[in-house]
């Protein structure tokens, strides 16, 4: 009788062990552990043990992404909120030191919007071909984590530029009528070289990016 057959008849007679408790209790099995032997109840709960501990291990990642979503929408709804009563552009400067103090716990952050700004105290400066200011962080259209070269570095975080270790990138445009058009960028930096990891997802940080945009372009002259 070969295995597949053996396999077959205990599949189709479930009540076979039940019916025969002696051979069911005489049955041994390497332990899948340190290799000696067991019994098949042993065996059964070792394996409805790790069942147990793998289920558990899932609803604690499960619950943590739910915390992590709530966490999100909040800062989402208190940024929005917060939008809305903006009046100008200065108005969002102190919206996003709010937002970069309470919501992210960084210890540094650049605003810089593009074009010319009299009447705002926002920083702001005039992109140029090939700038070599902004050549990096102006070319984003997406959200980025990591470093930016030194020259940028420095320019954007003149006093603090040799303390932060890794960054990311909030590009603010426009895609209205499909045309990209770059508005400005906001810069966080932390000192803590995994804080924006390149291997960290971008897909809060882009939500967030998405919404400052919104916001800016209601303010620009």
């Amino acid at each position: 009788m070969s295995e597949e057959e053996v396999i077959q008849y205990l599949s189709n007679t479930p009540d076979f062990f039940v019916r025969n408790t002696d051979l069911l209790e005489s049955l041994n099995l390497p332990h899948p552990v340190n290799g000696k032997v067991t019994s098949l109840l042993e065996y059964q709960v070792h394996l409805l043990r790790k069942t147990t501990a793998e289920y558990r291990a899932e609803f604690d990642r499960l619950i943590k992404v739910a915390r992590e979503n709530e966490s999100t929408m909040q800062k989402s709804r208190r940024l929005v909120l917060a939008g809305l009563t903006c009046r100008s552009l200065d108005d969002l400067a102190v919206i996003i030191d709010d937002m970069v103090r309470d919501d992210f716990e960084v210890s540094h952050h650049a605003l810089v919007l593009f074009g010319d700004f009299p009447d705002s105290a926002v920083r702001s400066h005039k992109l140029v071909e090939d700038d070599v200011f902004l050549s990096n962080s102006a070319g984003f259209t997406n959200c980025f984590c990591g470093m930016l070269p030194t020259n940028e570095m420095n320019f954007l975080f003149p006093d603090d530029a040799s303390s932060i270790h890794s960054v990311a990138v909030l590009p603010l445009l426009s895609r209205e009528g499909g045309e990209v058009r770059k508005c400005g960028v906001l810069v966080l930096g932390a000192e803590s070289k995994s804080a924006f990891d390149k291997e960290k997802g971008a897909l809060f940080l882009q939500y967030i990016a998405d919404l400052l945009s919104a916001i800016v372009l209601r303010l620009l002259p």
